[in-house]
């Protein structure tokens, strides 16, 4: 895949979590991810998307891309709280077929055409919201394979749809799901992890995640293990990974930013990345000056 961009961090905040959602303009991510699925209990759900129009505003306003995670069972619920300009894409999580797939991207085009949506890029870039629709500047989708099934079928659905450009596993389902070894371990996960940087090069989408250790906490670990985590993980063909504690983003961008001598076009656009984000906080501060 050329011209990835850089999202060498995902940030997974619970959308009903007022404490995080007021501070999603500090956190530095390159990827804030809102959550609808797991981090956030039924009952609290409603209040959640209720959470996430405002939510994608102050993220960008921080320099950072917004996903929304839905809840497969609650799609056009959750899709109908989350596609508002400034939006730049859904993970899916638990994906096991091509239908489901095909249903989110049927209703993303719905909103996308009825609220006039498309990807937003960063605050401070220009978008054409009167330009034609295309898949290139569509919402994306960012498939999160959680289960055996999903697994098996990686290629088939990732090819389902153009809009998946991003892939990862979700580590502490699969070994719900696979039955990990006595010490919670799932003893397939490194081989799991390298098929699917293979499957992702071979399908031209990012793949996302980081190498933790059988021991560690993983999306909760400490700012050390997780920037190891993240060394390992690039060596090993990822791009970025995702976190749930605001005090592993540091780790993971410096984690996934090569240098200069190992890779130094990548190490280039890590550097414009971090620009790109101080230019969107200052674009923001002088509209925020102009109110």
């Amino acid at each position: 895949m050329t011209g990835q961009p850089v999202r060498r961090s995902w940030l997974l905040v619970p959308a009903h979590r007022l404490d995080l959602m007021e501070r999603l303009d500090t956190f530095e991510a390159d990827v804030v991810v809102l959550d609808l699925e797991d981090l956030v209990h039924d009952q609290r759900k409603p209040a959640a998307r209720g959470n996430i129009r405002e939510g994608i505003d102050r993220a960008r306003r921080g320099g950072a891309e917004v996903f929304v995670r839905c809840d497969l069972e609650l799609l056009y619920a959750d899709l109908d709280a989350s596609v508002w300009r400034g939006l730049q894409g859904i993970v899916l999580p638990k994906v096991t077929s091509v239908e489901q797939i095909r249903e989110a991207a049927e209703l993303l085009a719905h909103f996308e055409a009825e609220r006039g949506v498309m990807q937003a890029g960063l605050l401070h870039e220009i978008n054409e919201f009167d330009e034609p629709r295309t898949i290139d500047n569509s919402l994306e989708i960012h498939l999160s394979l959680e289960n055996a099934e999903g697994n098996q079928l990686a290629v088939q659905l990732i090819e389902s749809s153009a809009r998946i450009r991003s892939v990862s596993l979700g580590r502490a389902d699969l070994v719900m799901d696979l039955r990990g070894e006595p010490n919670g371990e799932l003893h397939l996960m490194p081989f799991l992890m390298q098929r699917l940087v293979i499957i992702a090069g071979m399908t031209e989408v990012m793949p996302v995640g980081a190498w933790w250790q059988a021991t560690s906490r993983g999306t909760r670990d400490s700012p050390e293990n997780s920037q190891r985590a993240a060394r390992l993980g690039w060596s090993a063909g990822f791009k970025g990974g995702l976190c749930a504690d605001p005090g592993q983003v540091a780790a993971l961008n410096a984690g996934f930013t090569p240098a200069i001598a190992e890779a130094p076009e990548w190490h280039a656009a890590c550097a414009a990345r971090d620009e790109a984000r101080r230019q969107a906080i200052a674009w923001a501060h002088a509209g925020a000056a102009h109110v």
